[in-house]
C-alpha cells in the first residue's frame, strides 16, 4: 500500500508541476500581444452589469469546484491510503493560480508586482483565511511541532535575498530545492505516522455522513452513468486536477468581475472597494479553509494553511524569481515581512496550544485589517491577489 501511496503522490505532483509551469507560459506568451493586456497585463477585461455577472459566474465555479476538491482529496485519501494531510499540503498549498500569476508577470517584467503579491497572500493565510475560518468554524487540532516549526520559521529563508536588495537566479533556484527539501521531509514524516485509521469503517461512514452523500458517495440527483463512473480506481484523483481548473478559471472570473465593478463604479481606493477587492481576491483560500472546517475535516484545513505558507515563502518567490531578476523596496524589509513573522508566530503559537477560537480568530483579523489599513495609506497597494 506504501509503495502504490507513493506512485500515486509522483503521478499527481508531476502533473500538477507540469500543468503550473504550462498555464504560466501560455499565459505569458498571450500577454506578448499588446491588444490583448493592458498595462497591467490583464487578458480580459469588463465594466458595468457585465462584470457583476462575471464576478457571480466566478464565484459559483469557484465555490463548486473547491467542493469538488474537498470530497476528492478525502476519497483519493481513503481509497489510496495517502496521507490527507500531504494531499493538502499540495492540492490546497500548492496556489496554482499563483504560480500561473508569477510565470505571467514575470515574463511581463512585472516580478516586482508578483513578489509583493506572494509576500501580502502569505499574510493574509493568517490574518484573512485563518482568522475567518476560526471565526466561522472553531476547531481543537493536534498539529505535529515540527511541522509548526517550519511554519513559523519559513519566513527567515527570505531574509538573505532580501539583505542583498535582488533576487538572483541562484537564489530562486535554491528556494525551489529548499521547498523540495521541507515537501519530502512532510512525505517522509507522514508515511511513518500511524494513518490505518483512514481505512477504518467508522471514519468512511463520518466522511460520507459530513458530505451529506451516504454510502453511494455522490448525491441522488446525479446521473447514473457518473455515479458508475466513481467506482473508477482514479475516477477521484482525476476529479482533483478538474477542481484545480475550475479554481483557477473561477478564482480569475470573480478577480475580473471585482476589477470591472471597481473601475465602473469609482470603488477604487475606497473603504468599500478595499474590502471588496480584499474578500473576493482571496475568496478562493478563504473557502479551502473554511469548507474543510465545516465538514469536519482539520487537518485538511491546516494542511493548506501550512502548505500555502511554505509555498509562498520558497518555490513561488523562487519560481518568479527565475523569469527575472527581483529589487526588493523598503517596504519589503522592514514592513511586510517582519509582519509575515508576526501572523505567522501568533498562529503557530495558537495551533501549538491546540485550539483555534473566535478570539483567536478575532485578533488575527483585526492585527491584519490594521495591515491592510497602513497599506493602504502609506504605500497606496492592497497586498493581495487571486
Amino acid at each position: 500500500m506504501i509503495s502504490v501511496s507513493r506512485r500515486v503522490l509522483v503521478v499527481l505532483v508531476g502533473v500538477l508541476l507540469l500543468s503550473a509551469v504550462g498555464t504560466g507560459v501560455v499565459a505569458a506568451q498571450e500577454g506578448d500581444d499588446p491588444g490583448e493586456a493592458g498595462e497591467e497585463g490583464e487578458l480580459l477585461e469588463v465594466s458595468g452589469f457585465a462584470a457583476v455577472a462575471t464576478l457571480l459566474v466566478g464565484s459559483l465555479v469557484l465555490l463548486a469546484s473547491i467542493e469538488l476538491l474537498i470530497h476528492a482529496l478525502i476519497r483519493t485519501a481513503l481509497r489510496f491510503g495517502v496521507s490527507a494531510f500531504v494531499l493538502a499540503v499540495i492540492f490546497s498549498g500548492w496556489e496554482f493560480d499563483n504560480v500561473a500569476f508569477g510565470l505571467f508577470t514575470g515574463f511581463a517584467e512585472m516580478q516586482n508586482v508578483a513578489f509583493g503579491l506572494a509576500i501580502g497572500n502569505a499574510v493574509s493565510i493568517f490574518g484573512m483565511t485563518l482568522a475567518l475560518g476560526a471565526l466561522a468554524v472553531p476547531f481543537v487540532v493536534d498539529v505535529p511541532k515540527d511541522y509548526l516549526l517550519l511554519m513559523v520559521a519559513s519566513p527567515v529563508l527570505l531574509v538573505p535575498p532580501l539583505l542583498s536588495g535582488t533576487l538572483t537566479l541562484a537564489l530562486s533556484v535554491m528556494l525551489i530545492m529548499v521547498y523540495v527539501m521541507i515537501f519530502g521531509y512532510i512525505l517522509w514524516r507522514e508515511s511513518r505516522m500511524d494513518r490505518t485509521f483512514m481505512e477504518s469503517d467508522e471514519v468512511k461512514d463520518v466522511v460520507a455522513a459530513a458530505d451529506g452523500q451516504g454510502e453511494a458517495g455522490v448525491p441522488s440527483y446525479v446521473p447514473g452513468p457518473v455515479r458508475r463512473l466513481t467506482g473508477l480506481k482514479w475516477f477521484w484523483p482525476a476529479m482533483l486536477f478538474v477542481a484545480i481548473g475550475g479554481i483557477v478559471v473561477g478564482a480569475e472570473g470573480a478577480a475580473t468581475g471585482v476589477e470591472g465593478i471597481q473601475s465602473t463604479w469609482n470603488l477604487t481606493g475606497t473603504f468599500v472597494g478595499v474590502t471588496l477587492v480584499t474578500v473576493l481576491l482571496t475568496l478562493d483560500d478563504l473557502l479551502l479553509i473554511v469548507e474543510p472546517l465545516r465538514l469536519g475535516y482539520y487537518d485538511v484545513a491546516v494542511g493548506g494553511v501550512i502548505g500555502s505558507l511554505l509555498f509562498f515563502v520558497t518555490a513561488n518567490v523562487g519560481i518568479i524569481g527565475l523569469v527575472g531578476t527581483i529589487d526588493f523596496r523598503w517596504e519589503t524589509v522592514f514592513f511586510h515581512l517582519p509582519s509575515l513573522f508576526v501572523f505567522a508566530t501568533l498562529s503557530g503559537y495558537f495551533l501549538w496550544k491546540g485550539e483555534m477560537d473566535r478570539r483567536h480568530g478575532a485578533l488575527l483579523l483585526g492585527m491584519y485589517v490594521l495591515y491592510l489599513a497602513i497599506n493602504v495609506r502609506y504605500f497606496a497597494t492592497l497586498p493581495v491577489e487571486g
